[in-house]
């Protein structure tokens, strides 16, 4: 069902979301739902699946990625040049390593990565994972995972700088 770029509303250790693999078929299909245009987040299966989206990692970096994943926090790396654009934003990747193993095992399951959001439209608070908000949002959403609830609160957004971080969100 997400291979084929179906949307699927889930709860992740943060907020309930929407989610499907990281094509640009299901970019395009989380726009229309959104109701705007990114830049939405990617949810890495590990650390070393999210490394490989970095332009480049100094050794700050990479110790700063270890000690905050798996758990709420996105980072914003500088986006390798090959990324498309539709997941990236002023040369950065917005990028998380969920502290939910059932989404970890979900972008495992999508070769590595899923494109996501909250799940709400543009200008509404987030909805729940619930039957039904599925139901009512039936012709966006091809399934729901239910699981864990989600903790209801954002991630915490960092971009990593030289020499220090800046905290964009908490």
């Amino acid at each position: 069902m997400l291979q084929w770029g179906g949307l699927l509303a889930h709860d992740t250790a943060t907020l309930p979301g929407i989610t499907a693999c990281a094509t640009r078929q299901a970019a395009n299909k989380l726009v229309q739902f959104k109701q705007r245009k990114g830049p939405f987040i990617l949810l890495a299966d590990s650390t070393h699946t999210a490394s490989h989206l970095a332009r480049h990692l100094t050794p700050e970096l990479r110790c700063l990625m270890r000690n905050a994943w798996p758990g709420p926090v996105t980072l914003l790396l500088p986006a390798i040049a090959s990324l498309p654009h539709c997941f990236q934003q002023n040369g950065f990747v917005a990028v998380r390593v969920d502290a939910s193993l059932q989404v970890r095992q979900l972008a495992r399951a999508c070769g590595g990565l899923l494109i996501s959001s909250s799940l709400n439209r543009r200008g509404k608070n987030p909805s729940q994972a619930t039957l039904k908000n599925h139901m009512r949002l039936h012709r966006f959403l091809r399934a729901r995972l239910v699981g864990p609830p989600a903790g209801g609160h954002h991630s915490s957004i960092i971009q990593p700088r030289r020499k220090h971080a800046n905290i964009i969100h908490r």
